[in-house]
């Protein structure tokens, strides 16, 4: 059976008030140009046969979703664990808010993100270990079909170093614009058991299907017949 296409769409700008500021999984609005890049990212999918919808159910995600639905007839599908990483006590701060309150702790977190975590908050092992599974889930409950997801910068990050069988630390090598897409192939019951959730679109040591990551950052939909990059080879 072919894999689930998986169509992991930016959520738009958002309203400069919170721009300089951590807002995570915050329920923030967006700017008026992120409003546009919402809607031409759902004309970039509009020629797709979706079979479903969904956004984490933050406004700003469910904005972009529902521009996409719009004259599909489908309904509205909130998935939870895709909403951005959770910053804990650090949400809503500015940079300079959060130095004077705790002094370099940004640059802890930056320099090993995966193992710091706000008072309260995730790290990008946390994210990676909600973020996976959902993705997993939808893929199975639409097998075969093509899937468009609004959702968040470090959700798609984490679930491409995924594809891409790195740790989640490399995602802060990686960026996607708001309205930006990554777009992944997969597998039916694949969904990764190990300590980085590592996947690379091949069968991995225990025989079990992992995704394939078929382009990032684009700004167009890649036709179902190419795949892009199918992950590190195994002798």
């Amino acid at each position: 059976m072919d894999p689930t296409r998986l169509h992991l769409i930016r959520h738009g700008a958002v309203a400069p008030a919170w721009r300089s500021r951590l807002y995570g999984c915050l329920d923030v609005p967006l700017s008026e140009p992120g409003r546009r890049e919402a809607q031409r990212a759902a004309e970039i999918v509009a020629q797709i046969d979706l079979a479903a919808v969904f956004s984490s159910g933050l406004e700003r995600a469910e904005f972009g979703a529902a521009c996409i639905r719009a004259g599909r007839g489908l309904e509205r599908r909130d998935e939870p664990a895709l909403r951005e990483l959770d910053r804990g006590e650090w949400a809503g701060l500015t940079f300079a808010e959060l130095d004077r309150r705790d002094p370099g702790a940004y640059q802890r977190w930056s320099a090993a993100p995966h193992e710091v975590r706000p008072p309260g908050g995730e790290n990008l092992t946390d994210l990676t270990r909600r973020v996976v599974p959902a993705l997993a889930r939808i893929a199975a409950e639409h097998r075969g079909a093509e899937i468009a997801i609004v959702t968040h910068s470090w959700v798609i990050r984490v679930a491409v170093c995924a594809a891409l069988a790195v740790p989640p630390a490399r995602c802060m090598r990686l960026d996607v614009s708001t309205g930006g897409m990554a777009v992944l192939d997969w597998p039916a019951g694949a969904e990764p058991e190990h300590e980085h959730a590592r996947v690379d679109g091949a069968e991995d040591e225990r025989g079990s299907l992992r995704p394939t990551l078929v382009g990032f950052g684009l700004d167009h939909a890649p036709d179902r017949g190419r795949v892009w990059f199918r992950g590190p080879h195994r002798g």
